[in-house]
């Protein structure tokens, strides 16, 4: 069994990735004004390396649950951590355990969560690569569940300036984007994608 998502231990791991990674990778925000009071919102940063989940766990001030690959919860140790910092899984290869695994985000919805999902579904560097919308037509009809209304999509662009010691990062948070139709998944893709690419400068 995961552990359940603890707050607590979120905050403390949070603490730890500023003290440690965060001499390395020096975090610049801009953009926090674009980020919902509360939840439920869906935030989708680019991603190029590992270090973006850590990175964008120690730039936002709030608890963040990332939708991460089910290959990482294979791993007992990874699979508890995952569990308590919010990792939700899903399985590329079994739409059914995707589907499955979803089905688990309607709590966190209600519980007015803030979601992260990488669109383009891998690492991409040095281009914003395609988004992938499947995932994102699923949590537009999660939101059609128990009155939760069009849920917010963040485009969060990262950028890595190398320096003398470590790197600087650009996080720059854009304005919300949503749709109530799931059948407009591909068309809001394309627009965060869109709006990662100019977040990120290209």
């Amino acid at each position: 069994m995961t552990r359940s998502f603890s707050p607590n231990f979120y905050f403390l791991g949070r603490w730890l990735v500023r003290q440690t990674i965060g001499r390395v990778f020096r975090p610049q925000v801009r953009g926090l004004e674009n980020l919902p009071p509360s939840g439920p919102a869906v935030i989708c940063p680019k991603h190029q390396r590992w270090e973006d989940i850590p990175m964008i766990g120690a730039a936002l001030p709030l608890p963040l649950h990332y939708i991460a690959k089910a290959e990482l919860f294979r791993y007992p140790f990874i699979r508890e951590l995952l569990g308590a910092w919010g990792g939700v899984p899903v399985d590329r290869e079994r739409p059914r355990a995707t589907l499955s695994s979803f089905k688990k985000l309607l709590p966190l919805l209600e519980q007015r969560a803030y979601i992260v999902l990488f669109p383009e579904g891998t690492y991409v560097r040095g281009r914003v690569g395609p988004g992938k919308h499947r995932l994102i037509q699923l949590l537009l009809k999660l939101q059609g569940q128990n009155g939760l209304g069009p849920l917010p999509f963040l485009p969060l662009g990262l950028t890595y300036h190398p320096r003398a010691l470590g790197y600087e990062v650009e996080v720059n948070i854009g304005p919300p984007l949503s749709t109530p139709d799931p059948r407009q998944a591909p068309a809001l893709t394309r627009s965060l994608m869109r709006q990662i690419a100019c977040l990120c400068g290209q």
